[in-house]
Formats: structure tokens, sequence, C-alpha cells
């Protein structure tokens, strides 16, 4: 994706350090798969976009899914790696999305959770189009993303190991016109809070 170098610098510096941080499932993430794997009837080929340090992923094998584990990250890529799962770099906005598992054969659904937080605006819905191209008649998406206006520039960690994100946030209205442009069939945006302050649009989409 068009992701800020920086925050793709970030990210491989601190993947083991940030998949120990993001290892706890928040509840509503956790309701978000339940609804996924529900809405696919509880088997699938899934692929994941941001696959981080694995947890969605896992989950959604525990229910019954097959997932193809990617991200922009090559840091992310490694650490699935050197845990014995398959993981593949990949860029959504420019790389072939095909499964290298099923040649020909669209996936069942999508899911990508706080990571198109990080793809500029401009390319947003090229993003949601190739995604949509890749998937089944009916397949699934999950998505999400900040709630809010503008960019913005999120810095943390020390000086000896900085961390800067550049984020997109969204309002529902016109996150839910960039899907329906794309290709996919909005059934509900939901508004999830996590830390506090913390406020994410979940989408519930089907491919048109």
């Amino acid at each position: 994706m068009s992701t800020d170098l920086d925050t793709v610098r970030s990210y491989n510096t601190v993947a083991a350090e940030y998949a120990a941080e993001a290892a706890a499932m928040p509840e509503w993430v956790a309701t978000e798969i339940d609804a996924f794997v529900t809405g696919l009837g509880g088997s699938g080929r899934v692929l994941e976009i941001g696959s981080g340090g694995g947890r969605d992923a896992l989950a959604l094998e525990k229910r019954g899914m097959s997932v193809r584990r990617t991200d922009i990250a090559k840091g992310f890529v490694e650490l699935l790696r050197e845990n014995g799962f398959d993981a593949d770099l990949l860029d959504p906005l420019t790389e072939d999305l095909a499964d290298p598992q099923r040649p020909g054969t669209p996936y069942d659904g999508i899911w990508a959770c706080a990571c198109l937080i990080h793809v500029a605006r401009e390319d947003f819905g090229t993003v949601l189009g190739r995604l949509a191209e890749a998937t089944r008649t009916g397949g699934r998406l999950h998505a999400s993303v900040r709630e809010g206006e503008g960019e913005d520039v999120s810095t943390h960690g020390s000086a000896a190991a900085p961390r800067r994100y550049v984020e997109t946030y969204w309002r529902e209205f016109a996150l839910r016109s960039a899907l329906t442009d794309a290709g996919w069939i909005v059934s509900e945006i939901r508004l999830c809070v996590g830390k506090p302050h913390d406020r994410w649009l979940s989408v519930r989409a089907s491919r048109a």
C-alpha cells in the first residue's frame, strides 16, 4: 500500500515487541471475528492484510478458517515465519493478490483489521477495489479504521528506538461511500472503542 516508509520501518524495527503488546485480543475484535466467521458459514479461505504478529489469524483458524497471512512489513513476515507459519510480504496497492495455493480461485473473505489506517486517502479506494476483485461474489470483508478527521502522525517508543506511524482517519459517511464505490455491499459499520479515546469504525460488508 502507499504506506509512509517511516511507518513500515517502525514496524520492521519493533515487530516482536509490537506483537507482544498486541497479543491480548480486544473484545470488539473478538466480536468481529465471530461475526465474520458466521457470515462465511464457519469455513473458507481468507486473505489477511496486515497480519502483524498473527493474533487474528490464529483466532480465525481456531474457528475453521484457512488464512493466508500477509504483511507489508518484512519484520512481521519474518517473525511469523520464525514462529512456524507461512507468510507473504505483500503490498495490496501494487502487488498480485491471487492466492498461490489456489491459482484462479478467489478468496471467500478478506480480513483487514486495524491496518488500512496506514493507507493514504487517495489510495484507499484503489486498495478496497483490488480486495473486492480478489474476492468471490458474496464473500465477506472485515476492515477497521480509526474514526476521525484528516490525517495524523503518532509517535511512540524511545529516542533509541523511535516509532512514527502515519494514519488516515475516516467518518462513517465517507467510509461507506468508498466501500460502495469499490464494489462492496455494506451491511453495517459499527463504532467500537478500544482504549480510552481509541475509536474504530468496524466494517461488515460483502462482495457485490
